[in-house]
């Protein structure tokens, strides 16, 4: 499932680094379609979802303009399982006047074993 929006889109790799531990997740991605009046992106809230199994991120990546990649590490306490997740962020774009939006982020990914 992808959400698009005709501003900014953060997006997740469509292939994510699970760790051998099984409980975190590299969780990467492109930010891209900057507009001319973008001026910074905060990724945050990061979830990766499998079944009844949810990795999340504490922490926030900020990305300037015309930066173009953000990562954070998901854990959970729980084990998840190389193969199809969910990838949700809540993405915070700030205009060069000040202002704000809020694209959405929700994509498939699929997680595999680091090697």
């Amino acid at each position: 499932m992808i959400h698009q929006e005709a501003h900014m889109n953060a997006l997740f790799n469509k292939k994510l680094s699970l760790k051998s531990d099984r409980r975190n997740v590299a969780a990467r991605g492109p930010c891209i379609d900057w507009q001319v009046d973008d001026a910074s992106a905060v990724i945050e809230n990061v979830r990766i979802t499998q079944g009844s199994v949810t990795a999340t991120s504490p922490g926030s990546a900020t990305v300037l303009k015309p930066g173009d990649v953000w990562a954070l590490d998901v854990s959970s306490s729980s084990q998840l399982t190389p193969g199809p997740a969910d990838g949700h962020a809540a993405v915070t774009v700030t205009k060069t006047d000040g202002t704000h939006y809020h694209p959405l982020c929700y994509y498939d990914v699929k997680l595999q074993l680091s090697p």
